[in-house]
């Protein structure tokens, strides 16, 4: 039988205060704040960096990774070619599986992602110096 379901925005951005990320569909093993509706195919979430924030460093062996940057700014590095793009709003990227990268949020950031398939793949990687100091640079 067919089915709606909603999730408001007056529901994630209360969640989004206290955490800056949420998970709204996935089949998901880790708890989130919200409940997220079930899906065994993709993952989609939310990320709110109220202030500068550099992710860990990752690679994603399955997981190919779709995103569109809300509000704010964001810098992604690719590992392979060391080329980093700047993203700002409404710019919409993707990260191929096997591709690993290094990001950085401005301050009051938010993002939408997409993750197919929908599990968790994620590898943190070691990095060399002159990416961890390209993390720390504030944007």
């Amino acid at each position: 039988m067919g089915d709606i379901k909603k999730i408001s925005k007056e529901t994630l951005d209360n969640v989004l205060k206290n955490n800056e990320r949420q998970y709204l569909v996935g089949n998901l093993k880790s708890p989130q704040m919200l409940p997220h509706i079930h899906d065994n195919n993709v993952e989609v979430g939310i990320s709110h960096y109220k202030d500068f924030t550099a992710d860990k460093p990752h690679i994603h062996k399955e997981v190919t990774e779709y995103q569109m940057i809300l509000q704010g700014r964001s810098e992604i590095k690719n590992l392979l070619t060391e080329e980093v793009i700047k993203l700002h709003e409404g710019d919409f990227y993707i990260v191929n599986k096997e591709t690993p990268y290094a990001q950085k949020s401005a301050a009051n950031t938010k993002i939408i992602f997409f993750k197919y398939p929908s599990l968790n793949d994620k590898q943190v990687i070691e990095i060399d110096a002159a990416t961890e100091f390209w993390l720390k640079i504030e944007i």
